[in-house]
């Protein structure tokens, strides 16, 4: 599923992964659900917690005699808007509250340190760094824009009249696989996101 940029909201990245702007598309029903029910992240027992939260599927009860002890300690002690223990069955609630679609880094022009910055964001979407210049030399032009976008990374030219262009198209994002990883960085960016709403009313998720 591609998402356009102009159908996401911008947030700044986070302790661990800063220097970035975050582009989410925000899953509205889960985030009116987790506002009515008053909780935020679901980030309080890190990746373990989130680890749990998988084996379970959304929405449809399993036999919490089914998990390990583990499991069963965690479910049930999270709060009741993450997972429900009745009658013998634990429901998961929780989903994933956000999807991240880019992460935008901004540079002079395309130094390393810019290859390096947008690539820690590889395991979790699609990169493009947006630089005020490119080389004026032309291998090491033609070089930089080869790196980049064997890695995936796109390059997007700012121009002095504020206009962008894009020299290197970043490549889509498809995840390999779903994982706790990943779904603690999701997160963790709507965390940013409900941080990034408080302090300025009129942000929203378009």
């Amino acid at each position: 599923m591609t998402i356009p940029l102009e159908h996401t909201v911008q947030v700044p990245s986070f302790s661990g992964y800063s220097g970035a702007t975050l582009h989410l598309a925000i899953d509205l029903a889960e985030h009116q659900r987790r506002q009515t029910v008053g909780i935020g992240p679901v980030t309080g027992h890190g990746f373990g917690g989130l680890d749990h939260l998988m084996t379970l599927p959304a929405g449809i009860p399993v036999p919490v005699d089914d998990l390990t002890e583990e499991q069963q300690k965690y479910v049930r002690r999270a709060p009741a808007a993450i997972v429900t223990v009745k009658d013998g069955q634990v429901t998961r609630h929780a989903i994933r509250p956000c999807h991240v679609v880019m992460a935008t880094v901004r540079y002079n022009t395309t130094y390393k340190m810019a290859l390096d910055s947008a690539s820690r964001f590889a395991p979790f979407c699609a990169r493009q760094v947006i630089v005020k210049r490119l080389p004026k030399d032309a291998f090491a032009r033609i070089n930089d824009l080869a790196e980049f976008d064997f890695y995936g990374i796109g390059i997007i030219l700012e121009k002095p009249d504020g206009s962008l262009e894009t020299v290197v198209e970043p490549r889509l994002w498809r995840p390999m696989r779903h994982t706790a990883a990943g779904w603690w960085f999701a997160e963790r960016a709507y965390a940013a996101y409900l941080e990034h709403t408080a302090t300025n009313p009129a942000g929203s998720a378009a």
